[in-house]
């Protein structure tokens, strides 16, 4: 492993060597505001609320750096600031630098991971950004934590949900070109867990803390997409692995684990697709747990109306327990949660929407978890 991570720093090292830069760097500067208030509708845990509504406020801040060199390469960095908010302050959830040329893309840092890279596929995410929408949570339905009004614990859209693998880990990535349709990845991340090895590493990389769950993380994934008289067709899979390390975390030290495998149709203003997630193995058990996503998309105009279901199903005596207040159930036997949204464009970048979404955890022994709120916010996208 030390000869690969030698070879691959020392052949970006030529490659910027033999370039010489065109143009002073651009920066660029994006991200978004956004408000949001949320109205429960039904909860398992009610009777000890004190008021069934909320406001919430968020925003990111992303800086991205680049430039081509004479001979075409191109090389920069990204910062991103994520959940600007009185709350939890910021967050730094991006840092990383990349060159990119006919060989490919590769990149160092805390950037995301192929498994997220290529394995996300969800049509309503990809409509909404094209038009400013979303992101924070805010807006972005099935895709969105809804942490604010708590559950949706146990679903996966990729494996940077449930298994616990971050895009703020820090680790080399590289993207090939599209060659006929069809791309690849692949990547290598020495720790995942714990604050201190998602930041500047150093000695803390050498030690695992309490949340340290794995070492030796490689993903990779296969994309393809293709044109059809009008209509775009994606198709994608995906792999993660990891070595388990014993730790509060992952006391048991279970692997990592992870397949993907989804696509997209898309034609005009209508947009599908169809996800599988298949935690074989991740720190919280080593039973399986899979969930199967869908949304279907259509906008029109300044609208655009999504609808998504997400049902997810794991194998018994998996210790996987409702959330701290969300009752007493033990051991999830499968879990539903759907979803509305109707998003309308007020103007260039400014969005503002309504969703609803419900969810039910079963388990089986215990009580069941049962939720279901109604958001509406505006976002600022810039």
């Amino acid at each position: 492993m030390k000869k690969v991570l030698i070879g691959t720093t020392a052949l970006v090292a030529v490659a910027l060597a033999s370039a010489s830069a065109s143009a002073e760097l651009q920066v660029k500067i994006s991200g978004f505001v956004a408000f949001q208030g949320s109205l429960s509708l039904t909860d398992t845990r009610s009777d000890n609320f004190d008021r069934d509504y909320d406001f919430q406020t968020n925003a990111r801040l992303v800086f991205d750096i680049k430039n081509v060199t004479d001979s075409g390469l191109e090389y920069g960095a990204r910062i991103r600031f994520n959940d600007v908010n009185r709350d939890a302050g910021v967050k730094v959830t991006r840092t990383y630098v990349y060159v990119k040329g006919g060989f490919g893309t590769i990149t160092f840092g805390n950037a995301p991971t192929v498994a997220d890279d290529i394995g996300y596929i969800y049509a309503h995410d990809e409509l909404a950004g094209e038009r400013g929408a979303g992101g924070g949570d805010f807006g972005d339905l099935l895709d969105g934590d809804n942490i604010a009004q708590g559950g949706m614990n146990f679903y996966s859209i990729d494996a940077t949900y449930l298994a616990g693998l971050t895009n703020q880990d820090t680790r080399i990535k590289y993207i090939s070109p599209t060659i006929n349709g069809f791309s690849f990845g692949v990547d290598f991340t020495p720790v995942v867990g714990g604050a201190a090895h998602a930041g500047s590493g150093g000695v803390n990389d050498l030690i695992n803390d309490d949340s340290t769950i794995y070492e030796n993380v490689v993903t990779g994934g296969v994309n393809w997409t293709q044109d059809f008289d009008g209509l775009n067709v994606l198709l994608a899979g995906t792999a993660a692995y990891g070595n388990g390390v014993t730790t509060a975390n992952n006391p048991e030290n279970h692997d990592l684990e992870v397949y993907t495998l989804g696509g997209r149709v898309r034609s005009g203003g209508i947009a599908a697709s169809v996800n599988w997630t298949h935690n074989a193995s991740f720190f919280a058990t080593d039973k399986s747990v899979d969930t199967v996503i869908g949304d279907l998309s259509y906008t029109w105009g300044p609208f655009l109306a999504s609808v998504s279901y997400a049902y997810t199903w794991a194998g018994s005596h998996n210790g996987l327990n409702a959330a701290s207040g969300d009752g007493d159930g033990q051991d999830l036997r499968d879990n539903h949660i759907a979803g509305v949204n109707l998003t309308y464009t007020v103007a260039p970048g400014l969005n503002t929407y309504a969703e609803v979404i419900y969810e039910r955890q079963n388990f089986r022994t215990g009580s069941e978890f049962e939720n279901a709120n109604l958001l509406t916010g505006i976002n600022l996208a810039f």
